[in-house]
């Protein structure tokens, strides 16, 4: 079976992923966007959250700590000796060749306004009142911030540096399970996501993501480099055959 190669991230709630936009746009607290207005989320905020989701994993499953540690470094660093690379999570790949094309042969200011445009399209302006240090809204400070919308869906590729096993892909698989923010403003709702493995199959995302995340199946050993198999179903019991309960019920009696 292929292995997944890449992450997808859906929104589920606006995310406000603050950096900066291509052009500004105005708002107190502006959200990362690349050289085309289209918002990303950056290749290392994603890796740490997973990082985090793999620890919250690990509270039930300490046995994979070294593959914890393999994949995504260990706590607090992600040194070059990871197995995995994650890459920035971005819109799908037709979105952003529709803006390539949009954007080429086009001078300023005609550019800058169409890059504006873009990054108006994925995003909205919430506003609020700024909390003072005791807890209580400060007077006359209203601000703005820049947030995604819910629904979108970024995706990002996976590298590996080495082949994966079987526990590699079930830390891996827990910790995309595991992490259910990304992004500033958490507290107050922003920032729910979905995070999925996807392979290049027909295998929908969140199926994917529950195999590899289940224990191994017992007698079926893991194949390094591969993710696990589905476990084979149960062959029915032939009418009239006794369960082993039964059978020793009998033995007993």
């Amino acid at each position: 079976m292929s292995r997944p190669d890449r992450i997808a991230v859906h929104l589920a709630s606006p995310a406000l992923f603050v950096g900066a936009s291509a052009d500004g746009t105005g708002a107190d607290t502006d959200v990362v966007t690349d050289d085309r207005g289209l918002p990303y989320l950056p290749r290392h905020r994603l890796a740490a959250r997973l990082r985090a989701g793999a620890a919250s994993a690990l509270t039930v499953a300490p046995h994979l700590s070294r593959a914890a540690d393999d994949l995504l470094g260990r706590d607090r660093s992600h040194g070059a000796d990871r197995m995995l690379r994650v890459g920035h999570a971005v819109l799908g790949d037709d979105v952003r060749a529709a803006v390539a094309r949009a954007l080429a042969g086009r001078e300023e200011p005609l550019r800058t306004t169409l890059r504006r445009a873009v990054t108006d399209a994925y995003t909205a302006l919430e506003s609020g009142v700024e909390v003072g240090p005791d807890g209580a809204p400060e007077p006359g400070r209203l601000r703005t911030h820049r947030v995604l919308l819910p629904g979108l869906t970024l995706t990002a590729a996976l590298t590996w540096a080495a082949p994966a096993d079987e526990e590699h892909w079930r830390i891996l698989a827990r910790a995309c399970l595991a992490t259910t923010q990304i992004g500033s403003r958490g507290t107050r709702g922003r920032g729910r996501v979905d995070v999925r493995l996807v392979g290049p199959g027909p295998e929908d995302p969140h199926t994917t993501t529950l195999r590899l995340a289940a224990p191994p199946a017992p007698g079926n050993p893991p194949t390094p480099g591969m993710p696990p198999a589905p476990p084979a179903p149960a062959a029915p019991l032939a009418r009239g055959t006794s369960t082993g309960s039964a059978t020793r019920a009998r033995e007993v009696r």
